[in-house]
């Protein structure tokens, strides 16, 4: 089978290819430029011959044995992904899609939410939900969401309050466009275009199956083109925050989190794994705080001790805020994951070596 990949290029897509790669599978991934398929590739190209192939990241405990083959992956330029007519030759002949072009940028002042987060997030999760459709030979469409999708974030922290993939974000799309600050124009966006690829398979018959992912913030190493620490995506950001010291202990930023290999492990699951109908998956391995991850770094990492700020050693905030259950994700896909220290310290170090 092939499966069609978009956003090619970002920090969970990487993840995502490789692991699809290693299980023999083909795949056909959309950027937006020939640079960024260039960059894409070499950076998968390092990763994978530096990196022996793993029975423990094969869906079936036994992946084949060798390099990667890399012919498996197929770069294709779709310049404007919101465009039916630009991606629907990138869908022919796949037998599934795994959407995760997504617009987010802080390069957004209120009264632009509405043009760079909030149609390109639209206009994206519609076109592939119409180009699927258009396609009689895709049989599952998965499309990376967020837990910006379920958190009501209107009510706070909200202690024992537990979240599932039953919950949904109330806001709606004038309340994304009218914000004035980024990060809540970007919870609308991913509202919008979930629900809107929800109601797309309500509205038209299709012949696939819709799954929809919704991560917690994700962490862990990046393999993906990244040039510099500025580059950083936003949840690994919060983690150089920590690590580099400048101002003390950060505050904590929506406190669920997710590993990003076992997201792209679930995202597989998601797209192979035989579904008795339309899924919508919670993916967070549970709570964090920056405070947990200074403690963390600070053990493993001892020559970094004077570095990162102290704090309050052992302090933790989980009593003080909502919680997550993401147990049908695990006993329906039959994903495990990573503690926060196996996830973080391998971050950890990357972000060091980087800077």
């Amino acid at each position: 089978m092939t499966i069609l990949i978009t956003g090619a290029n970002g920090f969970i897509a990487a993840h995502c290819i490789a692991l699809l790669l290693r299980n023999g599978l083909s795949v056909r991934a959309t950027v937006r430029s020939s640079q960024k398929a260039t960059s894409t590739r070499a950076a998968l190209a390092a990763y994978l011959s530096c990196t022996s192939t793993s029975t423990s990241n094969s869906p079936d405990g036994a992946a084949a044995a060798g390099a990667v083959d890399l012919s498996l992956l197929e770069l294709v330029v779709v310049p404007d992904p919101t465009d039916v007519a630009q991606i629907r030759p990138a869908v022919a002949g796949c037998s599934a899609i795994l959407h995760l072009a997504s617009a987010f940028t802080y390069d957004a002042a209120p009264g632009e939410f509405e043009e760079k987060l909030l149609l390109p997030a639209l206009k994206g999760t519609t076109a592939i939900c119409e180009a699927a459709a258009m396609e009689q030979g895709v049989g599952k469409v998965v499309i990376m969401s967020s837990f910006a999708a379920v958190y009501d974030a209107a009510k706070g922290l909200q202690p024992g309050t537990v979240y599932t993939e039953g919950d949904w974000s109330p806001m709606t799309y004038e309340e994304g466009r009218d914000a004035q600050m980024v990060p809540a124009a970007y919870r609308a966006s991913k509202v919008i275009a979930e629900r809107a690829a929800w109601d797309y398979i309500r509205d038209h018959k299709v012949s696939y199956q819709l799954v929809t992912l919704c991560p917690g913030m994700v962490f862990g190493k990046m393999i993906h083109p990244i040039e510099s620490l500025a580059q950083l995506n936003a949840s690994n950001q919060i983690v150089w925050e920590v690590l580099k010291g400048e101002n003390g202990i950060p505050p904590t930023r929506a406190p669920v989190w997710i590993d990003v290999e076992d997201l792209a492990m679930a995202s597989l699951k998601a797209l192979t794994v035989d579904l008795p109908t339309h899924q919508r998956f919670l993916v967070t391995q549970g709570s964090y705080c920056t405070q947990e991850i200074a403690d963390i770094v600070r053990k493993a990492l001892p020559e970094k001790q004077d570095r990162i700020a102290v704090g309050e050693p052992g302090k933790r905030i989980h009593e003080t805020h909502y919680s997550c259950d993401s147990s049908k994700v695990q006993q329906v896909l039959g994903v495990k994951f990573k503690t926060l220290e196996e996830s973080i310290v391998p971050l950890a170090r990357q972000l060091y070596a980087m800077e």
